[in-house]
């Protein structure tokens, strides 16, 4: 794959993957929240993140 193209991929999967974090931090119901949402959000989390050092990676590649 194009290097660009990859990279375009990689942004819209983490924008995907943060909306997903952002629904689930509105999910969470303060000041007791369950597990299940805590849960929710901590999958959400790794997601995010794992999403956003991919675009990273993918970034650097395309500047190279």
């Amino acid at each position: 794959m194009d290097t660009a193209k990859e990279w375009y991929a990689a942004v819209k999967e983490w924008q995907r993957a943060r909306d997903e974090l952002t629904a689930a931090i509105a999910a969470i119901k303060w000041p007791n929240p369950t597990q299940g949402c805590l849960a929710s959000y901590d999958r959400a989390y790794a997601r995010e993140t794992e999403a956003r050092d991919h675009m990273n990676q993918a970034y650097e590649r395309v500047r190279r």
